[in-house]
């Protein structure tokens, strides 16, 4: 997992640098909604972003190509709570106070940071593919949810006060099934005003509760552990193999062999990288995905089931029952989320 940067980053005349003022998302009248989608075809970037802004809370999405080596400048005139979800790519984060890089992350990883007030940079590599998940949020807002004497509470405050990055963990988390589902519900709601308002902010807070609780039960890695950026890499593919092919019947031989590793490192490294085992995460994935299906109108529990690699419906509807616990058939009859 990568941690909390150290280095410098070194001048590139040649880098263009995108120059960006925050918005101040303290200011939004309760219940008022902005909302923009965005396409982007710059002559070094190009590609599709959403921008929606509630009371407390400023949403930011990105799936973009850099050409070029690209760096935004960030002005923030207020501190903020920023949950930031790097689905793909990697992105890095430099503190023009610090005058120094303060947090990298790699695809798949999320973290709770502290933006403080004034400059900041984000750096992308050219021919970089990003795709980014923000949620920024007012810190009155954010306190607001913890109690004062919470650790995280009182260690943000402590940033706020002087002015420097804050983490909610010393090293970046796996984005988790569940957690790729909710980004996905926000990005698609079709509520309007007051409605998309109050299920913007439920949709934050039950992230923010994912991220905390993930925080809190996730084991810290080894001292001794030997996990690299090429085996991180390894566990990506692996991810991204389960994720194309949830049908398919596997062998952590067969998806070691297919990445360049062995089982050993696969179980090893998959678990420390993603905070689940192959299969827990595969079981994961194809429970979140049968329900997402379930709720869309005409959605059949039998080819749903196949779909998910299961070869006897009565056994799919045995694990879905004790995943979510209701039965899949009144959920694909009502068509309601859980």
């Amino acid at each position: 997992m990568e941690k909390r940067g150290v280095g410098k980053l070194e001048p590139d005349s040649s880098v263009v640098i995108h120059h960006y003022r925050f918005p101040d998302i303290c200011q939004m009248k309760a219940h008022e909604v902005s909302d923009r989608a965005l396409t982007m075809d710059e002559q070094d970037f190009a590609g599709i972003g959403r921008e929606i802004a509630v009371e407390g809370i400023h949403l930011w999405y990105q799936s973009l190509k850099f050409a070029h080596q690209r760096t935004w400048q960030i002005r923030n005139d207020a501190p903020r709570v920023q949950m930031n979800f790097n689905l793909q790519g990697s992105t890095s984060f430099y503190s023009n106070k610090l005058e120094k890089v303060f947090v990298r992350f790699s695809t798949g990883q999320h973290n709770l940071i502290l933006i403080p007030e004034g400059d900041i940079q984000m750096h992308w590599s050219a021919d970089e593919h990003s795709e980014i998940f923000s949620l920024s949020l007012c810190t009155d807002f954010f306190q607001s949810l913890l109690p004062p004497s919470q650790r995280l509470s009182q260690h943000f405050q402590m940033g706020i006060e002087q002015r420097l990055p804050a983490f909610m963990s010393m090293r970046n988390l796996p984005v988790t099934a569940q957690m790729g589902r909710i980004l996905f519900e926000i990005l698609h709601c079709e509520y309007t005003g007051h409605h998309k308002s109050l299920f913007v902010k439920a949709k934050t807070v039950e992230l923010l509760l994912l991220q905390m609780e993930q925080h809190e039960h996730l084991p810290l890695p080894s001292i001794l552990s030997s996990l690299n950026s090429a085996h991180a890499e390894q566990m990506q593919l692996v991810k991204n193999i389960l994720d194309e092919n949830l049908g398919q019947q596997w062998s952590l031989k067969e998806l070691a062999r297919r990445v360049g590793t062995n089982e050993f490192n696969l179980k090893k490294y998959f678990k420390e990288v993603f905070g689940e085992t192959v299969f827990g995460y595969l079981h994961q994935k194809r429970m979140e995905t049968a329900k997402d299906e379930l709720c869309q109108p005409g959605s059949s529990v039998n080819d749903i089931a196949q779909r998910m690699g299961y070869k006897h419906p009565t056994h799919f509807t045995a694990a879905f029952k004790k995943y979510h616990g209701i039965l899949p058939s009144r959920l694909s009859k009502s068509n309601y989320s859980l």
